[in-house]
């Protein structure tokens, strides 16, 4: 062959295909975050035990740039490919084999650890709160400065031209000076105090079942949702307050890590939670300025001669909140529990079964899910 092939040296083209192999390399990671995000969702290591900052996700791996002859022309002629183009099936000179027992290796995979920030940045983009109304304020944690009195002293900053003008006239009228001057007790300024600043207000009742027949794949699937569903709503929303509630036959409410670490005992009221769940809506989170989620995670199991009244204040509590979401979790294929039956026939309760841990993500999407009405499933 006559001709030549010469190496650029250049540092800046270098870096340039560097840069382009490290943007390749990260759509593949993206691409592979989507694509395993209801196994993310429900990895058993984030909620069972201490939380990981890591997960790990199968990536295609980045294929590198090879020259080679293309042998199926007259002409030696130079063409540039990707390492594995037999190995997918491609002859080199583009065209495909037939279905035939092949004796190349298969493509190879590489497992990339990807950080929990880039997995929540995933799970979160495609989720929203559903009925979620902005001008429903509540007092937040953080502070602003608002002018709130006028004093006779302060700094210069603050003064108040107008105030000291209108009290040195008052003055002189009342003394009868006929001398214009403004005197020290003339002067006013403004007084600024820190008050609690205003944020949108968002609650979330998170209500589990922690009776006997709430076995370990039950507890798992329930915490599951319920700890995406906190991150969720920390994340992308301004202010929001959890309130988590655990019941057997009595319903009490508990802190977060009680909540997501206490063990299972005891029978099943369910109407117990819906009443104290009504009971801190009317006494700390009133609708008009709140936005109350309220969710409830069950094995369906219930005391028989509860269910009628569970369903009357299950009903009762949906009116009370912006939305009710009902969780059911079956481990075989038996049929759906009174209550579940109940609520999916009431316009606006949001209903759901979980069979299995990839249901996890499918009922965030279905509370969640950007544009989409909560139903039944």
């Amino acid at each position: 062959m006559n001709g030549r092939f010469s190496v650029s040296s250049d540092t800046s083209q270098n870096a340039s295909g560097a840069l382009g192999d490290r943007r390749r390399h990260q759509r593949k990671v993206d691409e592979a975050i989507r694509q395993h995000l209801a196994d993310m969702v429900s990895d058993r290591e984030i909620v069972m035990s201490e939380p990981r900052r890591t997960l790990v996700v199968p990536v295609p791996e980045l294929k590198q740039f090879r020259i080679r002859f293309d042998t199926g022309s007259d002409a030696s002629v130079g063409h540039y490919g990707h390492e594995g183009d037999k190995a997918e099936g491609r002859e080199a000179g583009g065209s495909h084999r037939g279905k035939e027992g092949g004796d190349q290796p298969g493509s190879d995979v590489e497992e990339t650890d990807v950080s929990m920030e880039e997995v929540e940045r995933a799970v979160f983009s495609q989720l929203e709160l559903p009925n979620w109304d902005a001008t429903k304020r509540a007092r937040g944690a953080g502070t602003e400065y608002s002018p709130v009195s006028i004093a006779r002293h302060g700094i210069m900053a603050h003064f108040e031209a107008k105030r000291t003008l209108k009290a040195a006239l008052l003055r002189r009228a009342l003394s009868h000076h006929r001398q214009w001057t403004i005197w020290p007790e003339d002067l006013r300024f403004r007084v600024i105090d820190p008050v609690p600043s205003e944020e949108g207000g968002a609650v979330l009742i998170a209500m589990m079942d922690t009776s006997g027949s709430m076995g370990t794949f039950e507890k798992y699937l329930a915490k599951s949702f319920f700890y995406w569903t906190t991150e969720f709503l920390r994340q992308k929303y301004p202010f929001v307050e959890l309130v988590f509630l655990a019941h057997d036959v009595r319903a009490r409410e508990v802190d977060e890590e009680t909540f997501f670490h206490r063990g299972a005992s005891g029978g099943t009221v369910s109407s117990s939670v819906y009443r104290l769940a009504l009971e801190i809506v009317d006494n700390r989170y009133p609708l008009e300025r709140f936005n109350i989620y309220a969710f409830h995670f069950t094995d369906g199991g219930n005391l028989t001669s509860d269910n009628a009244v569970a369903v009357q204040t299950g009903k009762h509590l949906k009116e009370r909140v912006t939305l009710f979401g009902y969780g059911e979790i079956h481990d075989t294929e038996r049929n759906p529990s009174p209550l579940y039956q109940e609520f999916s026939q009431v316009p606006g309760l949001g209903v759901v079964i979980l069979r299995s841990k990839d249901d996890i993500f499918r009922a965030m999407t279905q509370f969640f899910g950007k544009s989409q009405e909560v139903r039944g499933a």
